[in-house]
């Protein structure tokens, strides 16, 4: 196995606190920063770089070891800046770009290249050994539990973990059934570590208490989320066949424009969804919350609850007369004369509309449970929009 120099060597920079290491530069400096791998591509930006996106300007910094500056040009408006080498263990092993005019932006990029070198090398160093040393259950339960330093102090050491809070992630609740909880069954961290492969070095996974584990794999939001529910099914298609009654249950993904509100966001619905799925459908199973119907609205986030209506109504927006003819047919008791007659339209206008919302979302609202849902869907798009997490 590689020492942590050799694996300097080759170039690694850990992407969870280099993320974390660039927001923190930018709020205090006001200056936006990117840092690339020892290839070129980039690792974590502040600047608007899409992650692993090799950037071609870098690379004779990378070759030569030696500072470029790059002034504003018209052609190429995102190339004024300074380009740095960043040294781990002595060797390169990238290149910082700080955006900006050079003469403005100089001395603090010398710094910042600096720091994050330094910075890095103590985050190599305190992963090797905080992968030995620290429980993955007790840091996942800090960072989705605990209070607001506590989970603040587990970000700083899940980024020196390994695990990337900056990427979109969402959540996956695995609670035993039930009438299962007092059995001891098969193990769900053996089985997560080896369905994870490679992977489970970088994906957040643990045991929150003695019924309860969560897993909170990267969503790539072009990707299908199929993907996330075939590995909650196999999870639990493979701790059954061991012996082990489980429901599990799967959240949204969130934007990580604020890292920790974002999982916990998503663990709270992965939550709801476990513990409220079975009960509606008398079975255990994977519960997605979007999937739980007009139970879903009653989610204990306010934020998620909007996100709901927003996945319901967005499809509508672009449609004023069909939302119109909708919000006017709740509100005559989904009466389709009644709609008719207020409307000052003909039936089958009425229904071709009624179509329409059906095509558009999913959901009829000629049916009880379809229009209960886009019922809910209004009335919490209606409210407040500043509502916050508790």
């Amino acid at each position: 196995m590689d020492t942590p120099t050799q694996r300097l060597r080759k170039g690694a920079i850990l992407p969870a606190p280099a993320c974390d290491l660039l927001d923190r530069l930018t709020a205090e400096l006001d200056i936006r920063f990117t840092l690339t791998d020892l290839h070129g591509a980039v690792v974590a930006s502040t600047g608007s770089r899409p992650a692993g996106r090799v950037d071609p300007r870098v690379l004779a910094v990378l070759e030569s070891g030696q500072p470029r500056e790059l002034e504003d040009d018209p052609l190429d408006p995102d190339a004024a800046g300074v380009y740095l080498p960043v040294r781990l263990a002595g060797r390169i092993a990238g290149a910082l770009i700080t955006h900006g005019r050079p003469g403005a932006v100089g001395a603090a990029a010398r710094s910042a290249a600096v720091a994050i070198g330094l910075a890095l090398d103590f985050a190599e160093a305190a992963s090797s050994l905080g992968y030995e040393n620290v429980n993955p259950g007790w840091l996942l339960y800090r960072l989705l539990r605990g209070s607001r330093v506590e989970a603040q102090q587990a970000r700083v050491v899940a980024s020196i973990y390994g695990w990337n809070l900056c990427v979109q992630r969402i959540a996956i609740v695995i609670m035993a059934a039930e009438g299962d909880r007092q059995r001891v069954g098969a193990d769900p961290g053996e089985l997560l570590e080896g369905l994870l492969g490679p992977g489970a070095r970088t994906t957040p996974f643990g045991q929150i208490d003695e019924a309860q584990w969560v897993l909170l794999p990267e969503f790539e939001p072009r990707a299908s989320r199929e993907r996330i529910r075939d590995l909650a099914e196999v999870i639990r298609l493979r701790l059954a066949a061991a012996g082990q009654a489980v429901d599990v249950g799967i959240g949204e993904p969130h934007l990580p424009v604020n890292p920790i509100l974002s999982v916990r966001r998503s663990y709270r619905e992965a939550i709801y969804a476990a513990r409220l799925g079975p009960r509606l459908r008398g079975e255990p199973g994977v519960y997605e919350l979007r999937a739980l119907g007009s139970a879903a609205f009653f989610a204990p986030s306010s934020p998620s609850r909007r996100n709901l209506a927003a996945l319901v109504l967005v499809p509508l927006r672009e449609h004023p007369m069909v939302l119109g003819t909708l919000r006017t047919y709740l509100a005559c008791n989904m009466s389709v004369a009644g709609t008719a007659e207020h409307l000052n339209v003909h039936r089958h206008t009425v229904r071709n509309h009624l179509g329409r919302v059906f095509s558009l979302t999913g959901l009829d609202p000629r049916s009880l449970e379809g229009a209960v849902q886009l019922k809910l869907a209004l009335l919490v798009a209606a409210s407040d929009p500043d509502a916050q997490d508790a």
